[in-house]
């Protein structure tokens, strides 16, 4: 994947066949995207927190602050600065 401003088209050959360019994958859990922002990465990890905390209605305060909130930091070393 190549990350910048532009669309740079790659040409990568692996035995024999063409790799195929994505704009987006996960990589050891943080999303990529070809753009380089991580806005789609935070919201990813908001719903997949979520979703866990929905599970749980009775403790539901208790389950966001256990599961949810140590879920959101995870990939944050690579999340781009913005303004």
């Amino acid at each position: 994947m190549a990350f910048g401003k532009t669309d740079t088209k790659l040409n990568i050959w692996l035995d024999g066949g063409r790799l195929e360019q994505v704009k987006e994958f996960t990589y050891l859990g943080s999303l990529l995207t070809d753009d380089d922002k991580c806005i789609n990465d935070v919201k990813k990890r908001v719903a997949c927190g979520y979703i866990k905390a929905k599970k749980y209605n009775k403790t539901k305060v208790m389950v966001y602050q256990v599961l949810v909130i140590p879920v959101l930091p995870y990939g944050a070393e690579r999340w781009t600065m913005r303004k």
